[in-house]
C-alpha cells in the first residue's frame, strides 16, 4: 500500500475590487463630483500622488478624506482641497 499525497484545492479568491477605477466617474470640479466618493485609485488620477501615497498620507492625517467605516474615500471637495494644499504660489516682490 502506497500513500498518495492529498492536496487541498487552491482558494479562488479575487483581489479586492475597491481600488478598481469605475467607469463614468465625474470630475471633482463638477457639481456631481463635489460630493461623489472616489477610491484612492480614482483620486490618484486627479492628483500628483499614487493611490498608495494617498493612503499613507491619510493614515498620517496629512490630508482630508471621508471616513466611511474601514475604507478610505475622497470627495470631490477633498480632492480640490488636497490640490490647493500642495499648490505653490509664485513669489511676489514687494513694491519698493
Amino acid at each position: 500500500m502506497t500513500a498518495t499525497a492529498v492536496t487541498a484545492p487552491r482558494a479562488t479568491r479575487k483581489p479586492p475590487t475597491w481600488d478598481a477605477i469605475r467607469e463614468n466617474v465625474p470630475a471633482p470640479g463638477t457639481a456631481e463630483g463635489a460630493y461623489f466618493h472616489y477610491t484612492p485609485a480614482e483620486a490618484a488620477e486627479w492628483l500628483p500622488f499614487s493611490a498608495h501615497k494617498l493612503r499613507r498620507m491619510v493614515h498620517a492625517r496629512q490630508i482630508p478624506y471621508v471616513d466611511n467605516g474601514n475604507r478610505i474615500w475622497f470627495s470631490g471637495m477633498n480632492i480640490r482641497a488636497i490640490s490647493e494644499q500642495f499648490t505653490v504660489q509664485p513669489f511676489s516682490k514687494n513694491a519698493a
